[in-house]
């Protein structure tokens, strides 16, 4: 579910752990090896919402993917607010290639490209170590 982020909104927090389960502390990210993602460059999102037309837009927007227990969370800016996706590992998909990195949350499909490719390929391990750690859970 992509939401705007207004700074003083901290139901948007609760909504976001409560979906997708708190951040991990330091010392939990240590033991569980959850340091996050690479660098990814934001090409396109589909479809557009909150007058996000990234093909119009020239500046470039980054982002990197936080693991949580029960779902994926990603912050990224565009003209000066900043926007929260997130949704739980059962209603994520992705697909990746050379160069992109393609993911289809519960409403919104994000291409990606891929700025390093063997940091890419571990967060792909981990991101299916906690997708199947989490139906095991269930």
């Amino acid at each position: 579910m992509l939401l705007e982020v207004i700074q003083k909104d901290i139901d948007i927090n609760d909504f976001v752990n409560d979906t997708c389960g708190k951040e991990f502390t330091i010392i939990n990210r240590i033991v569980k090896n959850n340091y996050g993602s690479c660098r990814y460059k934001l090409l396109k999102i589909k479809p557009i919402k909150f007058n996000i037309d990234l093909e119009k837009y020239t500046e470039s927007i980054y982002l990197n993917f936080d693991l949580r227990t029960n779902g994926i969370v990603f912050y990224f800016r565009h003209k000066n607010t900043e926007y929260v996706e997130f949704c739980k590992f059962n209603q994520f998909s992705f697909q990746s290639n050379d160069d992109s990195f393609i993911i289809q949350t519960d409403k919104n499909i994000y291409d990606l490209k891929i700025l390093d490719k063997l940091k890419h390929k571990r967060f792909l391990v981990r991101l299916y170590k906690f997708k199947i750690e989490s139906e095991k859970i269930k």
